[in-house]
């Protein structure tokens, strides 16, 4: 008994990890890139800190330091539709984080759409 307990027990654990495996990161329009806009996962003692900021997310799911060394309580100036707009404000309010499709514009971040919430690209904190 206790060996088919024992068995059935490994099949439910090994169909648990299919279940829980990884999806690919989405791949970004010609010409677009993927940007974390808000809260940066950066943790310091003392400011100037980039607690919240706007960061480039490459194809492999790695980013690259936030674009600004300092804490911006604000995204870049956007070009994005009214829905699109209200998330990114509401993520740098809330000290959330969105991943958004776009490039800039000079200084304007021309946002494609919103991928998703950074917590489901990056379930724990960069390495520093």
């Amino acid at each position: 008994m206790f060996r088919s307990i024992l068995a059935a027990a490994l099949v439910l654990s090994a169909s648990a990890v299919q279940a829980l495996s990884i999806e690919p990161l989405p791949v970004p329009t010609d010409g677009e890139q993927f940007w974390g806009l808000g809260t940066t996962g950066i943790y310091c003692v003392k400011a100037p800190c980039p607690w919240r900021g706007v960061f480039r997310i490459h194809p492999d799911g790695t980013r690259d330091r936030p674009l600004s060394g300092h804490d911006l309580t604000a995204p870049p100036p956007l070009r994005a539709d009214d829905a699109d707009r209200a998330r990114i404000e509401d993520a740098f309010a809330r000290s959330g984080c969105v991943v958004a499709e776009g490039h800039f514009d000079g200084e304007t971040l021309v946002v494609l759409r919103i991928a998703g919430e950074c917590r489901h690209w990056f379930p724990e904190r960069p390495a520093e």
